[in-house]
């Protein structure tokens, strides 16, 4: 399958959307290895082009359980090595994978904060399996396995969590949902002072 760079991005739909919650169910047999599989996956990457490192068939509306997944040099520039190695995180090559299963490979979580482009100016702390198994397809049929930790093993549990209906919000730790926005200047200047209060 190659890229077709002509595909339109597809409008990503946000939280609130019923297409989010309602899950997805399994591409069928007959799909695999199809213009039209091939058209969802090109719309898909197109989409996904500079904005995030993973985007779910649901997250476009479309019912069915597939991801895309791209983490690359430039996305991860702001990162010391120290922090690259911590999080084991290094460029992944684009990816379709259909069909996903999984299971966790060791107890170990780790607690790293997410983004999500359905929730768009906000991250949370979010644990996470360090290590997981997958099993699904290529979108031509072919079967295959992934064996992930750190930053790779994250996307694939954030992306198959949509397949599901889940959100990062609904696995996030209690009070740390934060605004990536400027955050406002809040009273006006002097008011606290007059009430007694100290400025933040």
């Amino acid at each position: 399958m190659g890229f077709d760079s002509r595909a339109t991005p597809a409008e990503i739909v946000r939280i609130g959307h019923p297409a989010l919650r309602h899950g997805t169910r399994m591409v069928a047999q007959e799909l695999f290895g199809t213009p039209a599989l091939d058209e969802l996956i090109d719309v898909m990457r197109a989409t996904l082009a500079g904005k995030g490192v993973g985007l779910a068939a649901p997250q476009i509306a479309v019912p069915l359980r597939v991801f895309v997944i791209e983490d690359s040099e430039d996305r991860m520039s702001h990162l010391s090595p120290e922090q690259r190695s911590e999080r084991y995180r290094s460029p992944y090559p684009f990816e379709a994978i259909v069909n996903p299963t999984w299971h966790a490979t060791s107890a170990r979580t780790a607690i790293e904060q997410e983004g999500c482009l359905s929730i768009p100016g906000f991250r949370a702390d979010v644990p996470r399996y360090w290590a997981i198994e997958v099993d699904g397809y290529r979108p031509d049929g072919e079967r295959k396995r992934w064996s992930l930790e750190g930053w790779p093993a994250r996307i694939f549990q954030h992306e198959i969590d949509h397949l599901d209906g889940w959100l990062l919000t609904d696995r996030m730790l209690p009070r740390t949902l934060a605004s990536t926005e400027p955050h406002g200047v809040g009273a006006p200047s002097g008011l606290l002072g007059r009430l007694g209060l100290s400025e933040p």
